[in-house]
């Protein structure tokens, strides 16, 4: 290693450091590199409230805190928790919302969110309350299940700007991606 001295207005130059060839050492050795993105959350809470969540580890309804703040909903045990219990990326769920599901599980207000992970069978307390619910997780979805209701029965929608409780779609399923 050899530095030569500086002249007046000049930086000295740094040693040489003999470079490792590039690569593992270990053939077997696999170096994994994370592909991070930023997702920003919204301030903005979409929806909040309780809705009943069907658990799976007791195959029962259990009543829990629901956040909307996208593209995540938030689920907690109740109002003051600290402690998020369930999180459901929204940029990657489905949210499922259909006349044949609600007669198949033979349950009112119910609408699923599935992941790729994990579905969520989520069911409103009040029967109002579902478009609500469907337009804060999915505002798309909520506009088409509307706009169905609306063809439907044209003569309530001069009536009414709510969606008709006896009116709804077949089924419509969005994807998020």
């Amino acid at each position: 290693m050899e530095l030569s001295a500086a002249l007046p207005g000049e930086c000295a130059s740094f040693p040489q450091i003999p470079m490792a060839p590039m690569g593992p050492r270990d053939p077997e050795l696999v170096l994994y590199v994370p592909d991070m993105e930023e997702i920003r959350i919204s301030p903005v809470i979409a929806r909040k409230g309780y809705l009943n969540v069907l658990e799976h580890k007791t195959h029962g309804w259990k009543k829990r805190w629901v956040a909307v703040r996208r593209p995540y909903v938030f689920i907690f045990r109740d109002e003051k928790d600290p402690v998020e219990r369930a999180l459901i990326n929204l940029a990657t769920a489905q949210v499922e919302y259909s006349e044949d599901q609600l007669s198949a599980v033979r349950l009112p207000n119910t609408f699923s969110v599935v992941s790729k992970h994990k579905g969520y069978l989520l069911q409103t307390l009040q029967e109002k309350d579902v478009h609500d619910w469907l337009y804060a997780i999915n505002p798309l979805l909520a506009g088409q299940i509307r706009s169905k209701s609306a063809r439907r029965n044209p003569q309530q929608e001069n009536s009414t700007t709510t969606t008709p409780t006896n009116a709804t779609p077949k089924e419509v399923t969005v994807n998020l991606k």
